[in-house]
C-alpha cells in the first residue's frame, strides 16, 4: 500500500483508496471477517465492583446498532455533539450509530462550552448523562425566566399538549426561539443513571423528543429504551427488537433481577473465567437491578 505521510485529509486517503481499487487492489473488499472473534475489550466502571474487561465481538457491536436503527429517529440530516468518552460503550457505539446513519459529528470545545457549541454547530442530536441533559434545562428555564416568559411558557404548554392529544404538533413552531437558542436540537437520548422526570417532560414538552434507555458495558450497551412512538416519564422503554427480558424472583412490589438474553451479550470478562460463570447461564446474563421505574 502507498505510503501515506501522517497529514493526509480524510478525502485524501479515500482518494488513495480509490486508486488503489482502480489498480485492482482488492485486499480489503475480498477480506473475509469473523464477526464472532474478539474485537475490542472495554473495561467496566467498576461501581458496584472491581473493574473488569468485556470481551465484545462485532456481531455484539453490530446487532446493537442493529436494534437502535430500528426502532430510533435517526436522520442522515442529524448533527451530533460527540460529548461521551470513547472508551465506554455508550460513546464508542453510539459514534458507530452516527457513521452508520450518515449523521454528522461535531466535537465540543469542553464542558464549559457545550451551550454555545450546541448553538455554534446546529446541533440536532445529543446523546448524554442525565446530569448534562438537566443542565441544559436549566439554561432553557433561566433564560425563559430572564425574558419574563416563565408564565406564558407554562400557559402555552397546555395548550400545544391539549392540540398534541388530536394529532396537531406545533410545538417547534411555538417553541421555536427556545429551540433556537439550542442550535436546532431536535433528539436528545439519555442514559447511565435515570433522567429526572421533569426534565424529560420538559424538553418533551417544548418539540425536543427526549427519551432514556438502560443498558450496560456487558451489552454492548443497549438492552432496552423508549423511543419517539412509546414514552412513558421515568421509564426506560422498551427492550430493543432482539433482546429478551425478564425480572427473576420479583418481590411484592415487581423488584428482582434483570435476565436478559440478547446477541450483543459479551464474550465473557477476558482472562476471567469464574466472573464470566457468574453471570452467563446458558447465554443469559444476570444483573443487579440498578434502577428501573
Amino acid at each position: 500500500m502507498e505510503k501515506l505521510e501522517g497529514k493526509e485529509y480524510v478525502r485524501d486517503i479515500i482518494e488513495i483508496g480509490k486508486k488503489k481499487i482502480a489498480e485492482g487492489e482488492r485486499s480489503y473488499i475480498d477480506k473475509e471477517i469473523d464477526d464472532k472473534a474478539l474485537a475490542t475489550l472495554v473495561f467496566t466502571s467498576g461501581t458496584t465492583s472491581k473493574s473488569k474487561i468485556v470481551m465484545l465481538s462485532q456481531y455484539n457491536i453490530a446487532r446493537n446498532i442493529s436494534d437502535m436503527q430500528l426502532v430510533e429517529d435517526f436522520r442522515s440530516t442529524d448533527v451530533n455533539l460527540a460529548f461521551l468518552p470513547y472508551h465506554h460503550t455508550f460513546g464508542s457505539t453510539g459514534q458507530l450509530i452516527m457513521l452508520s446513519s450518515g449523521i454528522t459529528t461535531a466535537f465540543p470545545d469542553g464542558l464549559r462550552y457545550i451551550a454555545q457549541n450546541l448553538k455554534e454547530y446546529h446541533v440536532t442530536f445529543f446523546v448524554g448523562v442525565p446530569i448534562l441533559i438537566e443542565k441544559i434545562y436549566e439554561k432553557i428555564e433561566e433564560q425563559i425566566a430572564k425574558q419574563k416568559k416563565t408564565t406564558i411558557i407554562k400557559i402555552a404548554k397546555v395548550f400545544t399538549n391539549l392540540l398534541l392529544k388530536f394529532g396537531i404538533d406545533i410545538r417547534r413552531k411555538v417553541y421555536k426561539q427556545v429551540i433556537d437558542g439550542l442550535g436546532g436540537l431536535r433528539f436528545v437520548i439519555s442514559g447511565a443513571a435515570g433522567l429526572d422526570k421533569r426534565v424529560e417532560k420538559g424538553l418533551n414538552d417544548l418539540g425536543i423528543l427526549t427519551v432514556q434507555g438502560y443498558g450496560l458495558t456487558e451489552t454492548a450497551p443497549v438492552l432496552c429504551a423508549e423511543n419517539y412512538k412509546y414514552r412513558k416519564y421515568g421509564s426506560i422503554g422498551f427492550p430493543m427488537p432482539s433482546v429478551e427480558i425478564k425480572i427473576s424472583e420479583p418481590n411484592e412490589e415487581g423488584i428482582g433481577e434483570i435476565v436478559a438474553k440478547a446477541p450483543n451479550l459479551m464474550m465473557g470478562y477476558y482472562e476471567d473465567e469464574e466472573a464470566t460463570k457468574e453471570v452467563i447461564k446458558d447465554r443469559m446474563v444476570l444483573y443487579r437491578r440498578l434502577w428501573i421505574y
